[in-house]
């Protein structure tokens, strides 16, 4: 019964083997992924602090996708310590980013709250491309929750933003799975289609590889085990070429399971073992669990029993190291949050001293404008400085004053300009337009204002001086 209606199974697999072979002839050129070193780059203070936030984004990605967690914590600590260098709503996005990425599997509500702030400042970028990243990401995190239905709605938000051909690939992808999740399938295969993107292999290995094996789980949750089989198989070759050790397994296992649907135990039990050992060569415990439960049910599927329960015994123990593994990355999880909570709390310290800083030297910048304001209405009642002191005195004044508006405005400007330089400088100009015109009028207003009365002043003091001194002859005549 296993064997019989299955002959022609040898020819169908040699065929798949010929297709998925002549298409990765065309991508062979190819030697491997490229791997970033940015310790240079990020440790380098003669560089912009937004210079060095994009080289900490690149590795905590590598990183992420490396599966090297210890490495991804480490830069999300450095990319906190940037947060108070960074002027620019895109490198702050970008900041947040990658402190959600360190915790985004062991903390998903700490993850949340950096993405909600990466949008924030995302969105005052006006940077489409970055707010679809950070929405995608946050669909990411609702779907590692379970919450597929709001992981939907947050994807279908990034898919409207996306520009880049791998953040489309990307959000596509996830959406497939999230529609599989709840039962749409046309929906899942759709999206999943919708991800296959990349034009040339080598651009984006992982993206291509990745969308092709969400395309096979797609068929293979419609029942089309000849399409899901070609996809699996191009995605084992993908990642075979290029090194993706992240998704292998897990392709293994896929087809392992399309070949034991169609009674080939034989070959299902040589994708096991393949999928194991390299579960196990990158130490990746939840594909390890899928791989001996492949296993299992392909052993008791051929009539071996004892081999199956050896993989039902394999299975039990590396559930316990999960568990384990889990465990003490509860407690590595609430180390780092402390870290974050510590970092956080240093920030706003540090903050409130800088607005205190600032707040004071407004203050003083004012005290000064107000007292020479009120020097220069002393000045102008008395006959003590003269009309020249007090139109240069007056000129300086109204410069304070005006450049004081100017510094005040400039906060503000930023934020709504997003520290563009261009329309920084359109608006620096037409707020010049208007002040410059009332600066002269105002200048010549209370120049002639003040000197005027200084004058009428100097006049009735030199015309008292006068009559006293016309007086004083007669005076002493009299006596």
């Amino acid at each position: 019964m296993g064997t019989k209606g299955h002959p022609a199974q040898p020819f169908r697999h040699t065929l798949i083997a010929v297709l998925v072979l002549s298409w990765l002839a065309g991508s062979a050129q190819y030697g491997g992924m490229a791997t970033l070193d940015t310790l240079d780059v990020r440790h380098d203070l003669t560089k912009p602090a937004a210079v060095r936030m994009e080289a900490a984004k690149n590795h905590a990605v590598a990183c992420l996708y490396a599966g090297r967690a210890e490495e991804v914590r480490i830069t999300a600590l450095f990319a906190l310590d940037l947060v108070l260098e960074l002027k620019h709503d895109t490198a702050l996005t970008k900041a947040y980013l990658v402190t959600s990425l360190s915790c985004k599997e062991s903390d998903p509500g700490k993850a949340l709250e950096y993405l909600y702030k990466a949008l924030d400042h995302a969105e005052l970028s006006g940077d489409a491309d970055l707010i679809g990243w950070v929405e995608k990401e946050t669909g990411i995190v609702f779907k590692q929750m379970g919450q597929y239905r709001e992981a939907i709605r947050w994807l279908k938000k990034s898919e409207a933003h996306v520009v880049s051909t791998v953040e489309r690939n990307r959000t596509a992808c996830h959406l497939s799975e999230a529609y599989a999740a709840v039962g749409l399938l046309d929906s899942a295969l759709q999206q999943a289609q919708g991800s296959n993107i990349t034009d040339k292999v080598a651009d984006d290995p992982y993206g291509y590889a990745r969308s092709q094996f969400v395309i096979g789980k797609a068929y293979a949750a419609k029942g089309e085990s000849d399409m899901a089989e070609l996809f699996f198989q191009k995605t084992i070759a993908v990642c075979d070429s290029f090194r993706i050790a992240r998704l292998m397994p897990y392709a293994l296992v896929s087809l392992g399971r399309v070949r034991l649907d169609a009674q080939d135990a034989s070959g299902a039990i040589g994708l096991g073992r393949r999928a194991l050992a390299e579960a196990e060569r990158t130490d990746n415990l939840p594909a390890a669990l899928e791989a001996t439960g492949l296993l299992e049910l392909a052993y008791h599927a051929a009539g071996n029993a004892d081999s199956a329960y050896v993989s039902l015994k394999l299975r039990s123990t590396l559930q316990d190291s999960l568990f384990s593994v889990q465990a003490l990355s509860k407690v590595e999880s609430m180390r780092f949050g402390q870290q974050l909570k510590d970092k956080e709390e240093e920030q706003a310290r540090i903050e409130a001293e800088h607005e205190r800083s600032r707040n004071i030297q407004f203050g003083i910048i004012a005290l000064i404008v107000i007292t020479l304001g009120i020097f220069l209405l002393i000045f102008s009642r008395t006959s003590v400085v003269g009309a020249k002191a007090i139109k240069n005195l007056s000129l300086i004044a109204l410069l304070l004053f005006f450049e004081f508006i100017n510094l005040l405005l400039h906060p503000f400007l930023g934020r709504i300009t997003h520290h563009s330089p261009i329309l920084m400088l359109l608006c620096m100009a037409a707020i010049a337009g208007l002040l410059i015109p009332l600066h002269h009028r105002m200048e010549k207003l209370i120049t002639n204002m003040l000197v005027s009365k200084n004058n009428r002043i100097r006049l009735e003091a030199a015309r008292r001086t006068i009559e006293e001194l016309e007086g004083s002859p007669s005076g002493t005549n009299a006596s």
